[in-house]
């Protein structure tokens, strides 16, 4: 029996690791992380000129020793970037904006690309 239920918790882990990890952000100055395959990221978004939003992130590889890398970008109403990660294949982060708030997801993905 003991057998049994652990191999249902370890299954109920591996389908929760593949789903993705979703952040939403409904004011300036809030902020949160993602955590998707071997990579961590902190977000936060500050209102900018012509009504965009200014959106910073910092990210890094878990275990790793290499100093956080930035990323910035403007978003207007209702616009959305999709991009990998350089030396991170399997995953596509999304940042979307839309009613007021900042949306960011992050999903694993497959490809039939080599390198």
């Amino acid at each position: 029996m003991k057998t049994m239920i652990l191999a249902a918790l370890l299954g109920a882990t591996a389908s929760v690791a593949a789903q993705a990890d979703t952040l939403t952000l409904a004011t300036p100055m809030s902020g949160g992380t993602l955590h998707a395959g071997a990579v961590d990221m902190s977000v936060y978004w500050l209102p900018a000129a012509d009504d965009t939003l200014e959106v910073v992130a910092y990210y890094t590889e878990r275990g790793d020793d290499a100093a956080p890398r930035l990323l910035q970008m403007r978003l207007g109403a209702d616009d959305r970037v999709v991009f990998g990660l350089p030396g991170q294949p399997g995953t596509a982060y999304s940042f979307q904006r839309n009613d007021g708030a900042l949306h960011v997801t992050s999903a694993p993905v497959q490809s039939g690309l080599t390198n």
